[in-house]
């Protein structure tokens, strides 16, 4: 999580339909006969739930400059998310692709990341003015490091919805607003910019929390409290602390591969089983089970300097059945590492056999180098028996180390999945640019493993939400 964007003065003037010092007023309810934008089938059961129940709220607030009108039509939120929909209008009122304003890369045949341009900036605030909207900074395919408070952008024809995950300062807000700071769309340079209060008064009144506060230790040291359990009209969410016992701090010293400098990444594994022992939730990666029960989202938080070894984690989850019996089941850690550990061969000796690299459960084993000389590129058969991810780099006897292309699609990757052992084998076509003759040998360097250590079973009861 990164700072908020900066906010610069535009100099072109805004003809604004809904002022930003008015604000534009957003009725508490939806009427029944009104169908919302939230009930599309590909938006996930929380966010319809929510909207059937009447908790998505209309708006007539818009923004016209050089006769381009951006208008947002619906909102909906609650203490974990917000999301709304909005249109983009030329002077002939003829719709405009709503994506306009946002850069896409393409991550995949099925995902598309949109990451907003230049100095436009979407956020949220509580009536502090304290910005509520979750900020990621990410690196794009063009290279250019981006700050947003976006999660997720749903395009669906001429409209499209922007989602926000919310922090802990939403949790009492009785109004949200949404920011819009738009500086140019399309070709066209002006400035679209709203601020409109969303009431929270029915879904806080609906939103309930329960006092868990249960406490567990590892058996390599780390604390973890079960803190509540919390239903919101679109997310169910478990809170947890994290901390590590002295004895636990003691033991990291002794690993330098947990550590990137003086940080260290680890997330808590679980699951909620109902009461027949069914999975209903789940941090773990499974490829087996469907993707309504994995997390929505994952909001950590690292207490200030006086608790500085807490990190508060929010787990959410689409709504659990409020007349469910459930059990949280913490199964242990994953966790980020950084091994360095390195392999060297010939590659004489690679076309005889494949040569494996392994690391804690994980293993890398490459089988073919040949080149590709319509690409300019060396492509490397790689076999990965994985939990999740293995980053790796490659150099050859010059030292030269060569840039591994994560952006080319053009050849599917071959993936299965171990339920026993609930690990990944992937099989794909790695490119190495810029190799135009094949080298004598090869080094290959483990950077990145993820790893999961289950080794724990510790079960706690949750109470029903109409306890």
């Amino acid at each position: 999580r990164q700072t908020k964007w900066r906010k610069w003065l535009a100099v072109a003037a805004a003809s604004v339909v809904i002022g930003i010092s008015t604000g534009a007023y957003i009725s508490p309810t939806f009427a029944a006969y009104m169908k919302s934008f939230f009930i599309r089938p590909e938006l996930d059961k929380g966010l319809q739930t929510a909207a059937k129940e009447g908790f998505s709220q209309q708006t007539k607030a818009a923004v016209t400059d050089h006769g381009i009108t951006f208008r947002i039509k619906e909102v909906m939120a609650d203490t974990n998310r917000l999301i709304f929909t909005y249109s983009l209008k030329d002077k002939n009122g003829k719709l405009i692709d709503p994506t306009i304003l946002f850069e896409k890369n393409q991550l995949g045949p099925e995902r598309t990341m949109y990451f907003v341009k230049g100095l436009d900036a979407f956020y949220i605030t509580n009536e502090k003015g304290e910005i509520v909207s979750t900020n990621t900074t990410y690196k794009t395919k063009t290279g250019r490091m981006v700050s947003q408070s976006i999660d997720r952008v749903f395009p669906h024809g001429h409209y499209a919805d922007i989602m926000f995950e919310l922090n802990d300062k939403a949790r009492e807000a009785k109004q949200l607003f949404i920011h819009i700071d738009i500086h140019q769309i399309g070709t066209v340079e002006g400035e679209w910019k709203l601020k409109i209060p969303v009431n929270m008064n029915k879904s806080m009144m609906a939103t309930k929390t329960i006092p868990i506060d249960k406490t567990y230790v590892t058996k390599d040291g780390l604390q973890v409290t079960i803190k509540n359990l919390v239903h919101s009209p679109t997310l169910t969410s478990i809170e947890l602390e994290t901390s590590w016992t002295e004895k636990g701090k003691e033991r990291l010293k002794s690993h330098p591969e947990y550590w990137l400098g003086d940080q260290m990444f680890y997330q808590p594994l679980f699951d909620i089983v109902d009461s027949n022992g069914n999975i209903v939730a789940t941090t773990l990666p499974r490829w087996n089970i469907e993707t309504s029960k994995s997390t929505v989202f994952v909001y950590k938080e690292e207490l200030p300097s006086r608790h500085p070894d807490v990190v508060r984690w929010r787990y959410s989850f689409l709504p659990f059945s409020p007349k469910g019996t459930y059990t949280f089941v913490f199964r242990g850690i994953e966790r980020t590492e950084f091994p360095n550990q390195s392999m060297t061969f010939s590659v004489d000796e690679l076309k005889k056999q494949p040569v494996s690299l392994r690391y804690k459960g994980n293993t890398l084993t490459l089988h073919q180098l040949r080149l590709d000389k319509k690409k300019q590129a060396g492509i490397l058969e790689v076999e990965e028996n994985t939990y999740l991810l293995m980053d790796f780099k490659v150099s050859d006897e010059k030292q030269r180390v060569y840039t591994i292309n994560k952006k080319d699609f053009s050849e599917t990757p071959i993936i299965r999945y171990d339920e026993n052992t609930m690990m990944y084998n992937i099989k794909r076509n790695t490119m190495l640019e810029g190799m135009n003759k094949t080298p004598k040998q090869l080094t290959v360097t483990l950077t990145t493993v993820i790893v999961s250590y289950l080794n724990e079973n510790w079960h706690v009861s949750l109470p029903a939400s109409n306890e």
